[in-house]
This record gives C-alpha cells, sequence and structure tokens, in this order.
C-alpha cells in the first residue's frame, strides 16, 4: 500500500479543460509589446474575449493555472513589415494595413498612429482555427490559433470566413476536431504575473 501524500485532497489534477471552438469573437485588447525575432520585428498583442458565451474565456484559463509561471493564453502575433519590396513583405504590408483598419473601425474616434501601446483598452475581431504545434514532451497538439483580425462589427454579424487549420508539415486536416485537446504549456502565451490587470508585462 503507497504512503499519501501531505496534501493530496488539495491537488489540482490536470484536465483538458473548455476548448475554443473555431469561430469568430469580439476580443479586447489587453498589451501590446514589438519583439524582435530572426524574421523581424512584430508585436505580440495579449487580448481576451468578451461577448458572448466565451467571454473571459482566456482569464479563466489564467487563473486556474497555478504554475508559478503561468503565461496569458490569449495571444495574436502582428508582424511588422520590413519594406524590403520582397512578395512577402507586400503580404505582410497587407496583413498589418488589416489589422490597422480592423482596429479603427471597431474603436470610433480611433485613428492608427504607429504607437502600439495605445491598442491597448482597444475592440477587435480576431477568427480563430485550429494550430498544429509540437510540444516540449514530444506530442503533436492542436490548439487555438487567432488566425485572422477583423471588424467587431463583422464578427457580431457573422460576415467571417475560417482559415484552414495550420497543421505540421506533412499532415492533413483528416482527424483533426474543434473539441482537441488544448495544451497548457502553448509557446504563444506571454507572461504575466498573478494578480495585475493593469499592466501586461511581457
Amino acid at each position: 500500500m503507497i504512503k499519501k501524500f501531505n496534501d493530496y485532497e488539495q491537488t489540482r489534477a490536470y484536465t483538458d479543460g473548455q476548448s475554443l471552438p473555431r469561430g469568430g469573437y469580439v476580443c479586447k485588447i489587453i498589451g501590446a509589446k514589438p519583439q524582435d525575432s530572426q524574421f523581424g520585428q512584430s508585436i505580440k498583442i495579449a487580448f481576451d474575449i468578451v461577448e458572448g458565451e466565451y467571454s473571459g474565456y482566456y482569464q479563466k484559463k489564467f487563473d486556474a493555472n497555478t504554475n508559478e509561471d503561468r503565461k496569458w493564453p490569449g495571444t495574436f502575433l502582428l508582424n511588422v513589415p520590413r519594406d524590403d519590396g520582397s512578395e512577402r513583405d507586400g503580404w505582410t504590408k497587407r496583413s498589418f494595413r488589416t489589422f490597422t483598419d480592423a482596429l479603427e473601425d471597431s474603436n470610433p474616434g480611433y485613428h492608427f498612429d504607429w504607437d502600439e501601446a495605445k491598442f491597448k483598452g482597444k475592440m477587435i475581431g480576431f477568427v480563430f482555427n485550429y494550430r498544429e504545434w509540437t510540444a516540449p514532451d514530444g506530442r503533436e497538439v492542436m490548439s487555438p490559433n487567432a488566425a485572422r483580425a477583423t471588424t467587431i462589427d463583422k464578427i457580431r454579424k457573422g460576415d467571417f470566413k475560417i482559415p484552414k487549420d495550420k497543421l505540421l508539415p506533412g499532415h492533413t486536416d483528416a482527424g483533426t476536431s474543434a473539441s482537441t485537446p488544448e495544451y497548457a504549456g502553448s509557446d504563444d502565451m506571454l507572461n504575466i504575473p498573478p494578480g495585475t490587470d493593469e499592466e501586461v508585462p511581457f
């Protein structure tokens, strides 16, 4: 017979939780900060869902995570164009402009002025698909992915298309499902210390 450890009754079990279905959601930005990578500059944007059945979805996931290094799970990566005239840069410029136009249209009186700090508190629509990636423990995992920005008006009207899931190379979409469990260690998360709702440290 094994020995019962001290805090067994208080210890939380790992659960898959409620997965976010593919679709469109009205969201609020809670922080944004530029970052550099080998691919150039980008802006990492933290947000949460603020309307409908899944309102507060990422706050609830964050609150349920008891790890000391817990991370904010709702993020969107906005790539900044390099302005190098390449075909890829042309696509990046269109994506960037799509985001800023959606931000302006969703927030009357707001005009984008290249200050990403002003994104905080603004409303935006995100269309979600699922993204497949390899977790640190080697598992192949499907997680909700904010794939595209749009206006909150289009989200409310259902005027959007859900992009195909982003899968690992060599994989097909056969067998993928919106009910696929999420992984708590997603590499798209932001570090946020407990009890902060004023600023979002990165």
